[in-house]
Order: structure tokens, then C-alpha cells, then sequence
């Protein structure tokens, strides 16, 4: 089928299946002054002009339009001939035909193994112009005037044009046969013969269009080619190698231009990376405080001092935007395979959340391995930033499933993994505010289930840092799992002045060692359990020497043989004393004469047994008895420091119950709360609950002393009228309301001046809340002018 494909440079096909069409906003006309020229381009532009005007792509023109042109030379020293139709297409009213989402489109390929690739010939000139539109095309340049006969480049709505055509070109065969996405097109198939039969098709539908390839771009029964700027493969998706090495060697941005465009192509990948937004959070960072682009509006807010939008970043990047950089280069350029879509099998939904942004992954057990569909991330805004824990978590699951991956899991059944218990039961019987009840309705029409898995467990979604919990195995997994173990130290554990923290064997040995947990009963051997596992830790994560069970032995602090611990406790003056009433199996009569310390450990004496001359403490727990380790003095301390600081600064109550369900000491509650409260990097996580100041009646005792005013927003009238200004004198009650067209601070000091303050006076004091349009600089003028005091105290119901 030979006519399908371009025969030299100026072969272009032609199609009237689907025309262009320019609808303006403003019909008035604009004239541009033509550009010069460089001499030694003179000649190849008319040449090129030439060779348009005789293709019929071009023709003279007497358009009241008139727009510039931009000769670029391109690799092979050729021209290019661009148009500048900025002014065009911003009088351009846009298409609303929108083009393929990339993260949907490559899950049609899902069980292929054979594609070709097809590229049309300067596919933009085989449409026509709709002929009543052409003179808007019209474009002036030294060497004449001219106009489009065909659609050009750089002209608004080409694109969704195009597609049009295409999608209409294709029909039934888009998307089982052949996937579109404007000018280029892959045929994809399972087998060789299929995929005959299916490029024999598709050049059927361009031939009957009119439409030609461009044959030295066409690529034909391949098992891997280059589409959209990826490497398309029967294994999955993945960057082009050689998009990717413009990268390794991108130099450090110096200006915000020059890191938008850095962003721009990295945040074209951003499927491949997981936690995109959350490892470029400080580069974005970078982009804020610059003059917003604001079209109709000259020069700037003179109040805000803004950066120069050319000047260089200079000190702002520091080491988090250095470190981001290159995070990014790294990940980029050893990006994964990601799978195909198949919409046979179920998806499992990972998702997490943290004060820095949202994360979520999708996934599907192909051929019995858990196979990564693709990464999503977003950043937060101010409000959603203050939300809880549970509540970003919360928002995390809506996002991650109505907004990113929709496509993928409406009408299927899916699985969400996350690593916050509550969303466990939030969606059936958790008590929820309106805009969680708003989420719950948006999740209403999927079907899932929740699974809970521990968040050292869930560190795909999860990458902000969960604690390391296991050792792992020497293999390239193990080697990205250490690396994310040594980055979580650096940025979370470390104090930006100090070096990193050696964490003592002691701290190590109290969380991995085993200790009994319950006596032996009814024949079965006693229960001895790690601290590691009963914060839900993987036991196969824990070190060799500490995944042998213990045949017999007893409880011991980690670290001391059970001679030490002897020692250990004898040497206490007030175990010892404790231990030699116990041995001698008289308990004093008397309380005077003992010291308080000793009166509480009395207190206990039924609870407290010594096996081979280690003292513990009995205690029930869901009808369970445990014992209790009885700490000396000298291993308190360093108990608190494994259970608190090395298990993650952990609450006072959760906290208090790791030590309750192992250890005992006189007053242990209070020593838990001291060692929270003193914590220092608990106190700069969590910051002290503040009281609510009381509420007070105010008293006014003449009209005018204070006058308050709000707004109440009612349904809307006839003419869309719905906030009422209601002004009322504190004292009288009086109170008048008027309607208002809307809530600007311009409106509210004008109804205020006409309606209250001409006809009853300048009130002492003006009450309001602090909405904007209330404490707004007119407001603030117009009671400096009126000698009026304006206040915003919180009153009670009823004094508005």
C-alpha cells in the first residue's frame, strides 16, 4: 500500500474528513510589523515559501490579519518557518476536545508482545483550514504576504484538531488495535500474524482519509520500540534511555526558568518515581515569591517585595534543593519497568500520607509477582496541611482513588493497603465531619476492601519515613531499602549539627531479646515474645541470633545474664531490702517506721514472687498473667531511652503500656510522663494543648457604645441577591438589614456609611468577626476617619 507513505519532503497528504475551524473571542483584527531577517536565511526561506505555496499549503493573502514570523535553522541546517500566533490564540476561543491521558493510554497494550509505530508526514499540514477562517492564519514576513490553506503548527486548538480526526480516522480500531495520540500511532498485538492483519487495517483507514505516513519514522514488527518519549515492551513501560541522558549531565538550575524547565521534564516521568511531590517539594519551594503572570493587569503589587523572575536563585537553594536535585537525577535515570493494566485481574491500591504530601501505588500480581502499575503523588495546601493524621490519611484514600487512579478501579474490585488502622473501620462506623462525609459519598461508587498492614510494611506509598524494622537480605532490594534507611536517619534522625547517634548494643538487645510474656499452663511451655513483636514488627525482620527460641531460662533485663540481673537488684538498697522480706517470708506488721518507698512496695506484697532470685512483679491482663520485670534504679533510665526514643518517641500511653507489659517499678507512670514531657524532640513535634480563653458577656450601657455587624447569607431572589448585611446597636437591639450584591470590604463600608452611620451617628466601637471583607484596610480607614474603634472580640449568640 505504497500511496499511504510520503514519496519526498513536500508530499503531504490531505484530508477535508475534518476541517479546522478559528473562533474568536474579539473579532477586531491585529496587524504585526514583519521581522528581519538574517541575510544568509533570505534565500531559504523564499525557497521554502516556494515549496509551501506549490504543496498548497500556503497562498497570497489580503487578511486584515497579520502575524510575525521566526526562521529556527534545524539540525541538518535546514529552515523552519514558525509563526508567533500569540495574539491569535489568545483571542482563540479553546477546544474542549481533550487529548489521551498517558497514564491511561499505555494499559490498552496490556498482553502485547509485537508493535509498530507509525508517524504521520507533517501530519498538522494535511488538514484543511475551514476556508472562512483562513484569513486569521495570515502571516507577514519581508518576502510577501501570506495566509494557511492548511492547518499550521503553534496554533491554538491544533492539537485537540487533530486528535479528531484521528479518533474519527481509527474508529472502532482505537484502543484494541491501534492507540492515537495526535500524530502518532502504535499498532500492538499478541502474535505475529494478528499484527499483520491489524497494520493492513490501519493503513486501510488512512489510505480512505487521505492521510501519509512519514516512512523513515515507521518503525514495523517490533518486540520493543520508542512512543511518547517511553520504551514500550512486552514487560511494561519504561524512560527512554536516551531522553534520560540529557538528564545525568543537567546542569545545577541557576534561574527560575531554567528550573521550571527542569521540573517540566522531570515531572513528565513523574509516574516512575515514587513520592515525586514530596522529593521536589523543595525546588517548588523555590518557585514562590515571584510576581504573578496576570493577564489585562499592569506592573505589580508595589506593597510585597517579589524576586526578579530573571535574577538567579543564588543562596535560596541550599543543601534540601541540592539534595532534591539529585534525588531526582538518581531516581530518573534508574527508573522501574512499570506493568501493564490488566483489567482481569484485581488491583491493590497502596496509599499513605504525612504533613508533607499524599502517596499512592497500584498494583497487580501478575503471573504470580506483585508487579508496580504506576506511582502518584500531590503536595498539600495550607488547609490541607493542618488536617489530622487520620484525616490526611483519609484524604490520601479519596485522591488516590477518584482522582488519580479512577480510570483504573471504577467498576472493578480492589484492594486498598494502607498503614492507618482507623481508615479500617472509618468508612463503616467512625463519627466524621461534613467534608469527610463529602470523601465517604465520592468513595461511595467503588468497591474495596481495607486491609491494614504496619507501616514499616507499606513503604512503597510510604516514603516519607516509617522506622527501619528488619534486616534484610543482600539483594538489590536490600540495597534501595538501605538506602531509604540511611536517608531517614540522615534527614530525621540526625541534629543538623551533630553527628548521627551510635545507638548502644543495650538498646538494640531491649527491643530484639526474647522475655517471657506468660507462665507455662496446662502442660504448654511458657510464651516468650520480643518487645520488636509486640509492637507488630516482622519477626523474619529480626537478627539470626535472636530468632531462636529459648528452651528454658527466665525474663532478664537485655544485656545481663541472669547473675547479673541478681547482682543487679541486690545491689539496690531498696530491692535488697524488698528481696529480704520476701525470702524471709515475713511481711512488716508495722508501716511507721518504714520509709514511704518501702510502704508502696508493701503495698505489692501479694503481687511479688522471686524465681531464682530474681524479683517480679504478678499481673493480669485479659485474664492473663504476666510477670513483670522488677527494675533496679540503674537500668530505668536506659529502659525509657529503648522504649521511647529508639522505638519512635512514642506517647506517654503507649509508652507506659510497652513498660507495663514488661517491667515494673514503684511510680513508673510519673517517670514516663517526665521523660515525654522533657523529651526534646517530642516537644517540638507536639506542641502543649492551649486553653480556650472563657467566654464573657459584654456590657454596654448607652446606644452607640458598640455597634456589631455580620453578614447572613439566604437563599437567592430573582435578581441573585443572597448576603444581607445586618448591622445592630448592642445596647437598644435596634437592628436594620440590608441586601447587598456581594461581601467586598469596598460594599460593606459603603452600606455602612449610607444606611447606619449618616442616619444615627458615629458609634464609640465597631464589632465585627474576623472575616476579610470586616478587617480590611477600607473598613480600618473609614473608622480612622469616623473616630470609631474597631474591635473583633468573640462575643456570645445573641449580642450580634
Amino acid at each position: 500500500m505504497p500511496e499511504v507513505f510520503a514519496l519526498h519532503d513536500m508530499d503531504y497528504g490531505h484530508t477535508d474528513k475534518v476541517k479546522h475551524r478559528i473562533r474568536l473571542s474579539d473579532e477586531t483584527p491585529f496587524k504585526h510589523r514583519p521581522r528581519p531577517i538574517h541575510p544568509q536565511d533570505v534565500d531559504a526561506v523564499r525557497k521554502h515559501l516556494q515549496d509551501l505555496l506549490a504543496a498548497g499549503i500556503i497562498r497570497e493573502s489580503e487578511s486584515p490579519f497579520a502575524s510575525p514570523i521566526v526562521v529556527v535553522r534545524k539540525k541538518n541546517n535546514s529552515v523552519r518557518l514558525c509563526i508567533d500566533f500569540r495574539k491569535l490564540n489568545s483571542q482563540t476561543i479553546k477546544d474542549a476536545y481533550a487529548l489521551p491521558n498517558l497514564e491511561e493510554v499505555f494499559s490498552v497494550l496490556t498482553g502485547s508482545k509485537w508493535f509498530s509505530v507509525l508517524d504521520l508526514k507533517s501530519g498538522y499540514y494535511q488538514i484543511e483550514m475551514e476556508e472562512k477562517d483562513k484569513h486569521k492564519t495570515a502571516f507577514v514576513c519581508p518576502q510577501g504576504f501570506w495566509e494557511f490553506n492548511r492547518m499550521p503548527q503553534g496554533i491554538t486548538n491544533a492539537p485537540s484538531t487533530f486528535q479528531r480526526l484521528m479518533e474519527r480516522c481509527m474508529g472502532d480500531l482505537n484502543r484494541k488495535e491501534v492507540l492515537v495520540f495526535i500524530d502518532d500511532l502504535i499498532v500492538f498485538s499478541e502474535t505475529l500474524e494478528e499484527h499483520e492483519h491489524r497494520i493492513v487495517q490501519v493503513l486501510t483507514r488512512l489510505k480512505e482519509y487521505g492521510l501519509k505516513l512519514s516512512p523513515e519514522k515507521c518503525k514495523f514488527f517490533q518486540t520493543s520500540v520508542r512512543y511518547l518519549g517511553h520504551i514500550v515492551s512486552e514487560y511494561g513501560v519504561e524512560t527512554d534511555p536516551d531522553k534520560i541522558e540529557a538528564i545525568k549531565t543537567w546542569p545545577r538550575p541557576q534561574t527560575l526558568k531554567e528550573l521550571k524547565s527542569f521540573l517540566g521534564f522531570a515531572g513528565y516521568y513523574r509516574r516512575f518515581v515514587q513520592d515525586f511531590s514530596k522529593i521536589v517539594k523543595p525546588l517548588n519551594n523555590l518557585t514562590a515569591g515571584y510576581p504573578p503572570v496576570r493577564k489585562g493587569r499592569k506592573g505589580k503589587d508595589t506593597n510585597r517585595q517579589y524576586y526578579d523572575p530573571k535574577g538567579k536563585l543564588g543562596d535560596r537553594w541550599d543543601v534540601s534543593c541540592q539534595e532534591a536535585f539529585e534525588t531526582i537525577v538518581k531516581k530518573l535515570t534508574t527508573a522501574p519497568v512499570l506493568g501493564y493494566a490488566d483489567s482481569r485481574l484485581p488491583y491493590i491500591l497502596h496509599t499513605d500520607a504525612s504533613t508533607v504530601g499524599l502517596g499512592a501505588a497500584l498494583y497487580q500480581e501478575q503471573d504470580g509477582q506483585l508487579r508496580v502499575l504506576a506511582y502518584a503523588s500531590r503536595g498539600l495546601n495550607k488547609s490541607e496541611a493542618r488536617h489530622p493524621a487520620h484525616k490526611l490519611e483519609f484524604l490520601a484514600l479519596k485522591w488516590a482513588i477518584t482522582a488519580k487512579f479512577s480510570d483504573y478501579l471504577y467498576g472493578t474490585e480492589f484492594t486498598v493497603v494502607t498503614d492507618s488502622n482507623p481508615l479500617t473501620y472509618i468508612l463503616t462506623s467512625a463519627k466524621l465531619d461534613s467534608t469527610s462525609y463529602r470523601w465517604l459519598s465520592g468513595l461511595s461508587a467503588y468497591n474495596f476492601k481495607i486491609q491494614y498492614r504496619a507501616g514499616a510494611q507499606n513503604q512503597d506509598a510510604d516514603g516519607l519515613s516509617r522506622r527501619p524494622n528488619g534486616q534484610l537480605m543482600n539483594d538489590l532490594e536490600s540495597q534501595k531499602e538501605q538506602e531509604r534507611i540511611k536517608q531517614f536517619t540522615l534527614n530525621h534522625l540526625a541534629e543538623a549539627d551533630k553527628d548521627l547517634p551510635v545507638i548502644l548494643p543495650e538498646a538494640v538487645k531491649a527491643v530484639c531479646e526474647k522475655h517471657q510474656v506468660s507462665q507455662s499452663q496446662d502442660g504448654h511451655r511458657p510464651v516468650w515474645m520480643t518487645l520488636a513483636e509486640s509492637l507488630t514488627m516482622n519477626a523474619d525482620a529480626l537478627p539470626q541470633e535472636f530468632r531462636e527460641e529459648f528452651e528454658h531460662g527466665l525474663p532478664v533485663v537485655p544485656h545481663l545474664s541472669e547473675e547479673d540481673l541478681v547482682n543487679r537488684q541486690r545491689a539496690d538498697p531498696e530491692l535488697k531490702e524488698v528481696l529480704e522480706y520476701l525470702e524471709s517470708g515475713e511481711k512488716p506488721l508495722g508501716r511507721k517506721n518504714l520509709s514511704p518507698t518501702m510502704s508502696m512496695w508493701m503495698r505489692q506484697w501479694n503481687k511479688l514472687e522471686v524465681k531464682n532470685g530474681v524479683l517480679y512483679r504478678k499481673r493480669m491482663d485479659q485474664g492473663r498473667e504476666l510477670n513483670q520485670l522488677v527494675l533496679p534504679k540503674d537500668l530505668r533510665e536506659m529502659v525509657l531511652t529503648s522504649l521511647h526514643d529508639d522505638m519512635g518517641h512514642l506517647g506517654l500511653e503507649r509508652t507506659l503500656d510497652l513498660l507495663r507489659s514488661r517491667f515494673y517499678w514503684p511510680k513508673m507512670a510519673d517517670a514516663v510522663e517526665r521523660k515525654v514531657k522533657t523529651c526534646e524532640r517530642c516537644i517540638r513535634r507536639k506542641s502543649p494543648p492551649q486553653k480556650a480563653a472563657p467566654l464573657v458577656n459584654i456590657q454596654t450601657s448607652r446606644p452607640l457604645e458598640l455597634v456589631c455587624m455580620d453578614y447572613l447569607t439566604v437563599e437567592p431572589d430573582n435578581s441573585n441577591t443572597k448576603d444581607i448585611l445586618v448591622i445592630t446597636d448592642h445596647f437598644t437591639r435596634y437592628a436594620i438589614a440590608v441586601p447587598t450584591k456581594d461581601q467586598k470590604a469596598r460594599t460593606v463600608a459603603r452600606f455602612l456609611w449610607d444606611h447606619f452611620l449618616l442616619h444615627y451617628g458615629f458609634p464609640e466601637k465597631l464589632h465585627s468577626d474576623q472575616g476579610p471583607d470586616f478587617e480590611s484596610r477600607t473598613i480600618q480607614e473609614l473608622c480612622k476617619v469616623a473616630g470609631i474603634r474597631k474591635v473583633r472580640t468573640i462575643i456570645q449568640e445573641g449580642t450580634q
